[in-house]
């Protein structure tokens, strides 16, 4: 499931505007959702939680200004933006539009450029929103976790110096300082989730290599911990990217594999030619739970936990991958089947030389340093597995 594509859902009961619609959103890269009337475009709404809508207004059992009504009563659905598209020029339709919600009103007949700059427009502020939301909530909600345990273990610390066993000094010492790492660790990921958005880099090749050996050592507790194995490829696609943000992504990657990728993960890295053959694609696979197409939906999002997904976790760490490698020119995605694993993937684009005449494999090579080495990583056979 490719997961970058952004999903509009158009409603409208005119078979010829209906398929313009469809035209112009697809030939500029979004997915289409489609409903030929009022509660038909609901109900998919609940099903697929769209980004956007694009609706008529005078449609059969449902109007559009019935299901701007009913879209604003769900919870779940009421952030979605809307824009209305319509015949009725009259200034008191639109008033009652936008009185109900709706983000946007164009009028029949329109361009596409008129259609491309409200969707544009409306999506850019929809993810300024949410981003703000999700910081907040980060603000509010892990940032206060670690800080309430720094501080109590702090207070015990203060109370006990002078008369208590130094092991127990010890021991409230750590937790302190694992609080603190938590901190800093959220910190980090607020700063490279903002840093992504404003700063502007110039791919150029990598070396994924190396990257995944940077990645692999920083995770070198966290692997231990779990008791991984990780066995990676010989030789990686030439791709383009952008070395400190390539490692993120990789960093996030695996330590999502090794919390959640079942007893005694089993993760394979790897490197080939993407199915269309425009990408050099990596991915993260695992031996976890998997999940259905409903929860592969829900992730990559701005505080989007895993843990609803899976077995537990935090954060903000996928929606960081997203944001990198959007940003790279890249694509993101998850294939997996509940019960079989999951493999955790993303695209970067192939240097222009690497497309002219790629090897029979599908791709250009980077050798493994290693190469000896498949396992890059295996915990103590003997030692206790973790969930």
């Amino acid at each position: 499931m490719i997961l970058t594509k952004t999903t509009i859902l158009v409603i409208e009961d005119d078979d010829s505007v209906r398929q313009t619609l469809i035209d112009m959103l697809e030939l500029n890269g979004f997915r289409t959702l489609v409903a030929t009337n009022g509660l038909s475009g609901l109900q998919l709404a609940q099903r697929e939680a769209p980004s956007l809508i694009v609706t008529d207004v005078a449609m059969p059992g449902m109007t559009g200004f019935e299901l701007l009504e009913q879209l604003r009563r769900d919870e779940g659905l009421r952030s979605i933006p809307v824009i209305v598209i319509s015949a009725q020029r009259e200034r008191a339709a639109t008033r009652r539009g936008m009185e109900l919600g709706a983000a946007d009103f164009i009028s029949k007949p329109f361009t596409e450029a008129e259609l491309m700059h409200s969707i544009t427009t409306r999506l850019e502020k929809k993810a300024l929103v949410d981003e703000l939301d999700a910081f907040a909530h980060t603000v509010a909600h892990d940032l206060k976790n670690p800080l309430c345990v720094l501080a109590g273990r702090i207070s015990i610390l203060q109370e006990m110096i002078g008369n208590a066993d130094p092991a127990i000094l010890q021991q409230q010492a750590s937790a302190a300082s694992l609080a603190a790492t938590r901190l800093n660790r959220i910190l980090d990921e607020l700063l490279i989730l903002a840093g992504v958005r404003h700063q502007a880099v110039i791919p150029t090749t990598i070396d994924t290599a190396s990257i995944v050996a940077e990645a692999v050592d920083r995770l070198k507790d966290t692997i231990e911990e779990h008791n991984a194995c990780i066995v990676q490829t010989e030789r990686w696609p030439v791709a383009l990217g952008y070395s400190p943000w390539v490692t993120q992504v990789w960093v996030n990657y695996l330590s999502n594999a090794a919390k959640y990728g079942g007893r005694r993960p089993n993760i394979t890295l790897g490197g080939e030619l993407s199915p269309d053959g425009h990408y050099a694609r990596f991915f993260v696979q695992d031996n976890g739970p998997g999940m259905d197409e409903s929860a592969q939906r829900k992730l990559f999002q701005p505080f989007t936990r895993l843990s609803n997904v899976r077995t537990g976790g935090h954060g903000l760490g996928l929606s960081i991958v997203r944001r990198i490698i959007e940003k790279l020119g890249g694509r993101i995605g998850v294939d997996s089947t509940p019960g079989q694993g999951a493999r955790f993937w993303f695209d970067l684009p192939i240097p222009p030389e690497s497309t002219a005449s790629p090897p029979p494999w599908g791709g250009a090579l980077h050798e493994n340093p290693d190469h000896r080495r498949r396992t890059v990583h295996q915990a103590n056979p003997a030692g206790p597995a973790r969930a």
